[in-house]
Parts: structure tokens; sequence; C-alpha cells
């Protein structure tokens, strides 16, 4: 028994006549009467009577219709399904970001992303990045942002930026006269930190503690924003990844720091053999931000004024 003489006999059934079973089927009448005379053999029972040129189904053939029918109900609800998933992944995009980059960075893809492609809908959560593991490794997000994997084995990375830290200042500030920052410029100066614990504060005082340079502690952020803006405001210096800055760039003074302390942000994908196409369209675009936020705030660091240093 085979899958075309199973939809012959289901046209039968719900047509009445050969006929019109064989106009639904887009075939001939005798191609319909030899399937139904398959379908019967390969059931072992007659399902349908002659009687005066017509087929009545019998009561076997009634029974075993039925069981047809809930077969392709649920075949259709399985296609349906397919259906829903396929557009569902055609049309709407998970991304996490970390804090730092939640705001600073991550809005720019997105924005530039939506408007090229208006009927996607974007979902975009801010979570640490143990979080955002955590939920790429279950599959609850796309692509997410962030500066570690944890080598963990469901989730695969890719480098979004391998940048140096810069140092951003209120713009009178003494210091943002000089052309390049120094660690030992920051002795004793006000100095906003990022959270404790996290891998860019561990990176940062394990660096001044090496060189023996005591900054005077101030406010600490989890976010990019909270870090810019007391900055900002005169309430310390800070040294941030170029990709952290966005929008506050303007309201800061930014300098290259020495010595060179690199920091690098990652793409980050649940592991899959077929990537989506609409996940590598948004990467291709945040590697495309990237580049052109570093070139923004490599410009503003190279058009400092040549002070000198006292």
């Amino acid at each position: 028994m085979n899958l075309r003489q199973i939809e012959a006999f289901k046209a039968v059934m719900e047509n009445g006549t050969v006929v019109r079973a064989a106009e639904v089927m887009r075939i001939s009448q005798p191609a319909v009467t030899k399937l139904i005379q398959a379908f019967e053999r390969a059931a072992g029972f007659r399902v349908f009577d002659r009687v005066r040129g017509r087929l009545l189904p019998t009561a076997e053939g009634l029974s075993l219709y039925r069981e047809v029918e809930r077969v392709f109900v649920a075949a259709n609800e399985i296609s349906n399904a397919a259906e829903e998933i396929r557009t569902l992944r055609l049309t709407n995009l998970s991304v996490g970001a970390m804090p730092a980059l939640s705001t600073g960075f991550a809005q720019r893809p997105a924005l530039s992303f939506l408007r090229t492609n208006p009927n996607v809908a974007m979902q975009i959560q801010t979570a640490s990045t143990l979080k955002l593991v955590d939920l790429l490794s279950g599959s609850k997000l796309d692509i997410a942002f962030c500066n570690s994997s944890h080598e963990h084995p469901e989730v695969e990375t890719e480098l979004l930026s391998r940048q140096p830290l810069v140092c951003i200042l209120p713009p009178k500030h003494p210091l943002a006269a000089r052309r390049e920052i120094v660690a030992a410029d920051l002795e004793g100066e006000p100095f906003t930190s990022w959270s404790p614990g996290t891998i860019i504060r561990l990176r940062i005082d394990a660096l001044f503690d090496k060189l023996g340079v005591n900054r005077h502690p101030g406010f600490s952020a989890a976010t990019a924003p909270a870090i810019c803006a007391f900055v900002a405001h005169d309430l310390g210096i800070a040294l941030v990844h170029p990709l952290y800055i966005g929008t506050a760039a303007a309201a800061v003074a930014i300098r290259p720091f020495e010595p060179r302390l690199e920091i690098d942000l990652l793409m980050a994908y649940p592991k899959r053999s077929n990537r989506p196409e609409i996940v590598k369209a948004f990467a291709e675009m945040a590697v495309r931000e990237a580049r052109i936020l570093e070139q923004e705030i490599s410009g503003r660091a190279s058009a400092a004024p040549a002070g000198t240093r006292p």
C-alpha cells in the first residue's frame, strides 16, 4: 500500500464517484480505478461495493477511512507547524548583549538592519555574559554580543572587534589637553570603574596593580552609558573599549592609552550545523557597524590637541 493508493481511496470517499476523484487528483478515471483495486489488494478486503456502476463504501471501508482521515489531519498539522517554524525563523530575531554593549553598540546594527528588513521582529535582551551563554546554549537567543563564551560546548563564537582600550575624560580636564594618556598620568585621579568581577574591570585593575599606579576610587557601573555619563559630568576618568562609547562620544574627550590593553568582543551563537540566513545577515551588519564605529572613535582620538606634557 502506497501513498498514491491511499490518496485515491480518500478522494473517492470524499467525492462519491471515480469521475470526480479523477478530476481532483488530475488523473484519468481508469488510473483511479487501478489505484483503488491495488489498495483493496493491499488491505486484504473490499473497501467499496460496486452497485449499479457506483462505488459505495463497505463497513470496513468506512472504518479505514476514519483512520486515513486522522492521519491526513495529522500530516496537515505537521505541515502547518513546519510553515510556522519557517516563517518565525525568517521574521524573528532574538539578540542578546552584555550591559556594556546593549546601548553603546548593539542599537547601531539593530537599527540599520531593521531599516533594510522592515518585516523582521527583533528582540534585544541585556544580560551578563554568563547568562547570555546559558541562553545561547538553550537556543533561546540567535546571536549575542559578549566578551567570552566560557568555552561552552554548545556555543560558538566569531570575533567582532579587537581594539585597545581608550581613555575617556571630562572635556575640560587638564589631561584632555594631552595627545595621549599613559598609566602614570592617572596616579591619584578619580577613576570610574566597571562593575567588580567583570572581565574588563579585572584586566584594568591587574594592569594598574602591576604598574604600581594608585587611582582614586570613584563610581562603578555596569553599563557603558552610565560610565560615559559619569565621565562627562566630571566625576572621573575611565578606560573603555571603543565600541562601548557609542553616542556619548560627543560628550567626552577621547585619548589613546598606553600601555595598550586589548579587549576582544565576540559574536556568539548556538552551535548548529546550519546557521539561519537572517542571523548571518545580521552578523555581517554588526561587523560593518563595528568597523564604522571603530573608525569614528579612532578619528576623534587622533584629532586630540597636541598639548605639552607637564
